[in-house]
């Protein structure tokens, strides 16, 4: 068995364009295939290509696995301070976290804004190692040219592999 040079698990962010935006009546979906957004599509490619598995982390649902099913449109977002009265609450996400079993020692990417990084710390209590390899982009236009470039190249961003 050849060794992999992947990492264990990527962290993306959902987005706000959904499937049902362009399709209202296409009833419940798998999450990898909900989130629409350009972000979020160079997001899932980036980790199908340089992970081998990958969560996505919504404001109303929490950790999402690739196939858990959505029943329908939603519109929340995360904020600067984390959790708010519209999303999913910390107490929520820390028992989805721990449920995953993911070693503390293990560095866990996540693509995504500066915003995350609180987030994460919140709910892991600080003893999750995360990676933020988008984090000194200055915009969601060199986020997506980063991901981008990464997956046409074949090549992981710093600090994401």
């Amino acid at each position: 068995m050849g060794i992999s040079n992947k990492t264990n698990l990527i962290i993306i962010a959902s987005g706000k364009p959904k499937i049902w935006d362009k399709y209202p009546n296409i009833g419940p979906m798998k999450a990898k295939e909900v989130y629409t957004g350009t972000f979020h599509r160079l997001s899932k490619a980036y980790a199908e290509q340089f992970a081998n598995d990958y969560l996505i982390l919504s404001p109303k649902y929490g950790f999402l696995r690739p196939d858990d099913i959505i029943s329908e449109t939603y519109d929340v977002r995360f904020t600067i301070q984390g959790t708010n009265d519209n999303t999913i609450q910390m107490e929520e996400l820390k028992k989805q976290w721990q449920k995953l079993q993911i070693n503390p020692t293990e560095r866990v990417p996540m693509l995504g804004g500066k915003k995350f990084r609180g987030l994460l710390a919140s709910i892991t209590d600080g003893k999750q190692l995360f990676s933020f390899p988008l984090e000194g982009a200055t915009g969601i236009g060199v986020m997506q040219r980063e991901l981008k470039q990464a997956v046409e190249t074949n090549t992981p961003l710093d600090g994401a592999e």
